[in-house]
């Protein structure tokens, strides 16, 4: 088993990002496995919770850092 059919957190976002499109190119196509079709979905459900935690997270990174780097500008000026 490779570490995208596990933790979704285990691999890059634009691994993440890849394994989704291919989900997607999948359930777009014609010759889907009825019986893949929930594992699929559930699995594209868990990497796409993972991106959407991992761009808050990132958002929330670059307010610290601006907000940091406004604070010296400010303590700089002072």
């Amino acid at each position: 088993m490779t570490a995208a059919a596990g933790d979704p957190e285990a691999i890059g976002y634009g691994e993440a990002m890849a394994e989704l499109e291919a989900i997607l190119a999948e359930l777009e196509g014609h010759d889907l496995d009825i019986d893949l079709l929930a594992d699929r979905v559930r699995r594209a459900s868990e990497l796409i919770t993972s991106c959407r935690d991992r761009i808050t997270r990132a958002e929330a990174d670059v307010d610290e850092i601006v907000a940091d780097l406004e604070d010296l500008a400010t303590d700089a000026t002072e």
